[in-house]
């Protein structure tokens, strides 16, 4: 035994790359949330793109309606970013997340008007998301995501000490005395090098 006291582990960096307008993101966003506010983390939030990646798919019609939801909150979300700094990115996301998946509404005007109200936007307003001019810095960012992958994927996508893996694609937020052991087996996972894959059917909670 020695006098020295415990060894503190080195905290890991986190970065979560999500679409804004995909179901299973705001399910995996809410755990680590909840799982970084446990363990003193800091995440990186980062935009990727869903119409990028469905581009030129022929997609059901709910299904294509939501990639023109992609594509518009992908816009306000990089000019927010572009006003604000990458740092409003999480207020923003869980602003819109609250409208559009807690209390099902459509994407509008008024969606756009909360969350600029939310992060305290000033010159950003709610035409952002008809901005084509936009569409180059969601696709960079896009971009960014695939490559910290290696390859094409979807959202999420979620990278824990510089390695990167698509998901966890979660059903439903994890209770709460599970939050840190989710969190600690994904990033076991991709801390050992001969990881690849782990799938199961997916189940509602």
């Amino acid at each position: 035994m020695t006098d020295a006291g415990p060894v503190e582990r080195a905290q890991s960096t986190v970065t979560l790359w999500l679409d804004p307008v995909c179901p299973f993101s705001w399910n995996t966003a809410r755990w680590l949330k909840a799982a970084a506010e446990m363990a003193g983390l800091a995440i990186d939030w980062q935009l990727m793109n869903l119409a990028i990646l469905n581009e030129g798919r022929e997609l059901a019609p709910p299904q294509q309606a939501r990639m023109n939801d992609s594509q518009r909150v992908g816009r306000l979300m990089a000019a927010l970013r572009d006003e604000l700094g990458q740092g409003a990115m999480a207020t923003a996301y869980f602003a819109f997340g609250d409208e559009y998946f807690d209390r099902s509404r459509a994407l509008d005007d008024e969606i756009v008007e909360h969350v600029l109200r939310a992060v305290g936007a000033r010159r950003t307003t709610a035409a952002a998301i008809y901005d084509t001019s936009l569409d180059a810095v969601v696709s960079r960012c896009h971009q960014a995501s695939q490559e910290a992958l290696g390859e094409t994927g979807g959202s999420p996508l979620i990278t824990v000490d510089g390695h990167t893996a698509f998901g966890p694609v979660l059903t439903a937020v994890p209770v709460a005395d599970r939050t840190l052991a989710v969190f600690e087996a994904v990033k076991s996972l991709l801390l050992t090098p001969q990881f690849s894959e782990l799938h199961r059917p997916r189940v509602h909670a």
